[in-house]
């Protein structure tokens, strides 16, 4: 069975006013295989990111997960997503996030953009996100697999993957509520 998460990572986000220690986080996917939507997660995200939001433009962001980290809820299909023609976890072990401009879209809402990293290639993508009081960040995007040499074309199996980061600092962090 095939799947990816393209994740995202990444995909993953962690903010801060420098560098901040993550109290919590969750890096979640979707995508549909054979008419059903396969849902997964990946694990262990580390980050280094410089983030307020006052100055935007020395905002920082850099996140990466473990390819090991992928969790499907069926053990085989992980181990699948592993292998050459998926993420090839053996060569290229992490999937890379690094933003390269962020600016504020609304009360509380952002926008990045992001060089994501999978399987030794790279490509932008624009992520949107918020910031609530409570120094917790929550973002979505969608992604096509194939632009990261993940699996094959198929008619079973989507192409575009939807991924969600939350986020939540154990430190306060400069964050305007306004």
């Amino acid at each position: 069975m095939k799947l990816l998460p393209a994740l995202l990572l990444l995909l993953a986000f962690a903010w801060s006013g420098g560098r901040t220690e993550i109290e919590n986080s969750a890096v979640s996917f979707q995508i549909q295989n054979a008419g059903i939507t396969v849902n997964g997660t990946l694990e262990e995200l580390e980050a280094d990111i410089t983030f307020d939001p006052n100055q935007l433009g020395n905002a920082d962001i850099r996140a990466s997960v473990p390819v090991s980290s992928i969790r499907t809820g069926i053990s085989l299909r992980d181990k699948h997503l592993q292998r050459p023609d998926y993420f090839q976890a053996d060569k290229y072990p992490r999937i890379e996030l690094a933003s390269k401009v962020v600016r504020k879209t609304g009360r509380n809402k952002y926008e990045g953009v992001f060089a994501l990293t999978m399987k030794g290639i790279e490509r932008d993508v624009t992520i949107p996100f918020t910031v609530s009081s409570a120094n917790e960040f929550t973002g979505s995007f969608r992604v096509n697999r194939l632009d990261f040499g993940l699996g094959q074309e198929s008619l079973v199996l989507a192409d575009e993957v939807a991924i969600q980061i939350r986020v939540k600092l154990k430190e306060s962090m400069p964050v305007s509520v306004r």
